[in-house]
């Protein structure tokens, strides 16, 4: 195993630098900036892999792109970000799903803390076994909201789901939630400064939170992707998995695949 694989084991993420060439993440920012002015579809579709546009804004609703309208991001995903990801983690990889691509921007001012949370937690799947990728679009530090990790939480287990916003439980939520400060309980919490040609990768059970955009003038966006890395079964509870439904037509127990989550 390696010192990468080693490391990640152990804290539950990692954070990589100069993985690429800040041309290849100005290609994909330029396209997002043309499809994000005019972007307005809100309906999750049926049958093909999306993009999430999310700003980080309450109340703002999340609008619903196609990799067929964004090849530029699709071919980054599928032939670059993915063959990297199983030649850092070769034994961790059992296969490698696409789950989630989310592309989130926090605007100066109007974005919000997203409180401590954890990636499974919000998605119905048994087992849970999670890889997820950060990619910044901006130079990202403290003040314009980077990511912050607490270090070795992914050992922890599970825990409850709630409103990323207002960290209010979700409707049946009954398991323990993420300490509202994590550093009290010991753990100590790493804010992952980084550029372009960086990406932070995290287990899916690792605690992390980002703060709002307080750079004035600036905007803090990126790109998410996360992975399935073995298969997995629907295995839903209550509140969750509205999203997957409306994409396929799942019950208890079956297999989770098909062609919005495609093996890559």
């Amino acid at each position: 195993m390696s010192t990468i694989e080693k490391d990640f084991e152990k804290n539950g993420v990692i954070l990589l630098t100069d993985v690429w060439q800040k041309s290849e993440m100005d290609l994909i920012r330029k396209e997002y900036e043309v499809l994000d002015k005019n972007l307005k579809r809100k309906e999750i579709i049926k049958d093909e892999p999306i993009i999430v546009f999310w700003k980080h804004v309450v109340g703002e609703q999340k609008r619903i792109c196609t990799f067929g309208e964004f090849p530029t991001l699709w071919n980054f995903v599928n032939n670059t970000l993915a063959p990297k990801i199983k030649e850092i983690f070769p034994n961790k990889i059992e296969k490698l799903q696409l789950l989630e691509t989310i592309i989130f921007n926090k605007p100066y001012e109007k974005s919000n803390t997203l409180h401590w949370h954890q990636d499974v937690a919000y998605f119905p799947l048994k087992p849970n076994n999670q890889i997820a990728v950060w990619i910044p679009f901006d130079e990202v530090d403290k003040q314009s909201g980077a990511l912050n990790y607490a270090i070795g939480s992914h050992k922890e287990g599970i825990k409850g789901s709630t409103d990323l916003h207002t960290r209010k439980p979700f409707d049946n939520e009954n398991r323990d939630l993420i300490p509202t400060d994590p550093e009290k309980e010991g753990y100590k919490v790493q804010c992952m400064e980084m550029g372009p040609t960086d990406m932070v990768c995290h287990n899916g059970y690792t605690w992390h939170y980002s703060g709002p955009n307080k750079k004035q003038g600036y905007e803090r966006r990126g790109l998410s992707v996360r992975f399935i890395i073995q298969d997995a079964k629907f295995d839903p509870r209550p509140g969750q998995g509205a999203a997957f439904t409306k994409q396929l037509d799942l019950k208890a127990g079956d297999n989770f695949e098909g062609k919005p989550f495609p093996s890559l």
